[in-house]
């Protein structure tokens, strides 16, 4: 109540201040002995400096007092600055902006151009590429088609021997029976053996008849089978030569 309506009398006070660098901030120490932390105000002008102010009594209508203004550095943000007061020292720190290390890229290898059409030449050249691809099945459909044929002339003739083996074995028989010197009248027996003679005579014209009839019919077969052979292979000779064709304008362009 005494100090009401009495006029204060300032004393200008310039306190001692300081920068020190962190790894992620700069520091503004302030020595402000006396001082308390709510007689201090700390703020940021636009400008970029930092502004100190504060105040205290020292006794009656006496008062101390200090106004300062710092300049900030251009590598601390000053959105994010902050203070604490300790053991009479006022720390305003700064921290600094964050700048991203560029990170070098690692450079790919190049890979060698691969050179196709090259290649695909000395194939061709060599009877390895897809001509010799192409003519390969048609080669194996060739032989076996030969080996087919080959196979049923084969049992045609194998089928001839046999017929013929067996007329032979029915005309000997015949002989056999037919043959021989009469040693007297003809008799019941003689009568039996012409019977015999003549059944296997008609046996051998039967078996001869079939043979004949199933020879012709092979033959027959045979000469189907050999034209619709010789139209394969000339199917196949045309596929091919058509192919060949078309690897060698392929092999020009």
């Amino acid at each position: 109540m005494a100090n009401i309506g009495v006029e204060r009398v300032y004393q200008e006070f310039e306190p001692a201040t300081r920068w020190t660098s962190e790894p992620d901030a700069e520091v503004l120490v302030a020595d402000l002995p006396g001082f308390k932390k709510e007689q201090l105000k700390v703020s940021v002008t636009a400008t970029r400096k930092l502004r100190l102010t504060g105040e205290r009594p020292t006794g009656g209508n006496k008062w101390i007092r200090f106004h300062q203004e710092i300049p900030v550095p251009l590598t601390v943000d000053i959105d994010s600055v902050s203070a604490m007061f300790k053991d009479n020292k006022l720390y305003i720190r700064h921290p600094k902006f964050k700048t991203e290390i560029p990170q070098t890229k690692q450079p790919t290898p190049v890979q060698p151009p691969v050179i196709m059409k090259t290649r695909d030449q000395h194939e061709i050249k060599q009877g390895q590429g897809p001509k010799a691809m192409v003519e390969k099945p048609i080669g194996g459909k060739t032989d076996q088609l030969k080996h087919g044929a080959q196979q049923l002339k084969h049992d045609a003739q194998q089928l001839k021997h046999d017929a013929q083996q067996k007329a032979r074995e029915v005309v000997q028989s015949g002989k056999k029976v037919l043959t021989g010197e009469p040693k007297g009248p003809l008799s019941s027996k003689d009568d039996e053996k012409d019977k015999i003679g003549a059944k296997w005579f008609e046996k051998y014209k039967e078996a001869t008849g079939n043979v004949v009839k199933e020879a012709k019919n092979k033959r027959q077969l045979l000469c189907n089978l050999a034209a619709s052979v010789s139209l394969v292979l000339l199917i196949l000779l045309y596929a091919r030569n058509a192919v060949r064709s078309s690897l060698v304008w392929k092999s020009e362009e």
